[in-house]
C-alpha cells in the first residue's frame, strides 16, 4: 500500500513587551523514524515576512526532494 506523503509545520507568534514580534516555526514528525509527536524548530522570526520566507523555503524542500524536510 502506498501512502501520501505529509508535513505539519506549527506557526507560533507573540508580542514581546506587547510590542516586538516574535515567532518560532516547528515542523511535527510525520514519519515513522521519528517519535510521534517530536517537532524541530525550523526558523525563529522576528517580523511577519521573515515567517513568509521561512514557510516559502519549507515548502520549497518539501516539494522538491520528495521527502520531508525536516
Amino acid at each position: 500500500m502506498t501512502e501520501d506523503r505529509s508535513a505539519a509545520l506549527v506557526v507560533r507568534v507573540w508580542l514581546e513587551d506587547g510590542t516586538q514580534f516574535r515567532a518560532r516555526l516547528a515542523a511535527v514528525a510525520s514519519d515513522r523514524s521519528e517519535a510521534p509527536g517530536d517537532d524541530v524548530t525550523i526558523a525563529v522570526a522576528s517580523s511577519p515576512s521573515d515567517v513568509l520566507a521561512a514557510v516559502g523555503e519549507w515548502l520549497d524542500a518539501f516539494v522538491g526532494n520528495g521527502t520531508s524536510p525536516y
